[in-house]
């Protein structure tokens, strides 16, 4: 179990809220996700990450104001982080490691067991963020992501178990499926 994020900021402390996206949210999410990604999603992306049954999306505010935010989809016991920001005017003050300490026990309290993402190699605080959190490196999509064009890293982190644990797993659906992650 989290017993709360490492960097002093929990949730409700000085005005902070974690909670669910609302699509009242997205255009607060487009401003951060317009400066902070070169390839952006677009607004029926988020749209679509609420609607879907599947979807989870998270917003981070300080007294009103948006931080940041998360989304992904869970897969049966897998949750996919596919996209996560944090507003570039808050970015070094922990409240990046806080919001994803509280998706994670979040996560962990939905029963979900792994959680994987795809990040630029060239995002190196995105990677140490990561890496802090004990996500780990399994794999390099080569050319992954356009404008430009670049490699992906490939990160997990088990909720439950050791990353070994999620090998063979892991092997037996890309042989069966043809998938790799």
């Amino acid at each position: 179990m989290n017993n709360g994020p490492r960097h002093g900021v929990a949730e409700g402390s000085f005005g902070l809220a974690f909670v669910p996206m609302q699509r009242s949210d997205i255009p607060d999410v487009l401003e951060i996700e317009s400066v902070s990604f070169s390839n952006p999603w677009r607004e029926q992306d988020f749209v679509y990450a609420l609607e879907k049954e599947h979807g989870i999306g998270r917003v981070c505010r300080l007294e009103g104001l948006m931080l940041g935010y998360a989304v992904g989809f869970r897969t049966g016991s897998e949750f996919h982080l596919a996209d996560f920001a944090v507003c570039p005017k808050f970015q070094r003050r922990g409240y990046g490691a806080t919001l994803l300490d509280i998706l994670l026990a979040e996560l962990r309290m939905l029963e979900l067991r792994i959680v994987t993402l795809e990040v630029r190699r060239s995002n190196q605080p995105a990677v140490r963020l990561y890496g802090r959190a004990e996500f780990q490196t399994v794999a390099i999509r080569r050319a992954y992501y356009s404008r430009p064009t670049e490699d992906a890293i490939v990160m997990l982190k088990p909720l439950v178990g050791r990353l070994s644990d999620w090998v063979p797993e892991a092997l037996d659906r890309t042989l069966k499926t043809g998938e790799s992650g």
